[in-house]
């Protein structure tokens, strides 16, 4: 029940599981190359969609986006939604609640 030996294969096929056959030399190495990988696009995304975030509408509860987007920190943007939200009779929500460890 084999189907045969293994057989000669191209060595500049690289794939994350270690080559050709899965029997894996380097897949520790690789699992963290493709990890570190994954991280670096997942914060460079982040950090461009932080960036770009703007709010139409001011929320009606605390979110966690409160915490970095900028429209919540900048003072100009603050006394913005303050005068809307008085307008509309709602209150303003702390963009970093008591209960946050990480206060600035």
């Amino acid at each position: 029940m084999g189907g045969g030996g293994k057989y000669p294969y191209p060595k500049w096929v690289w794939s994350y599981y270690g080559g050709w056959w899965p029997a894996p030399k380097n897949a520790a190495t690789n699992t963290i190359i493709t990890g570190v990988g994954i991280l670096g696009l997942t914060a460079l995304a982040f950090n461009f969609s932080a960036k770009h975030e703007v709010r139409h509408r001011y929320p009606d509860r605390w979110i966690p986006s409160m915490l970095w987007a900028r429209e919540f920190h900048d003072p100009a943007s603050q006394k913005m939604w303050k005068e809307q939200l008085a307008k509309e009779g709602r209150e303003w929500i702390e963009p970093i609640p008591d209960w946050w460890p990480f206060k600035k």
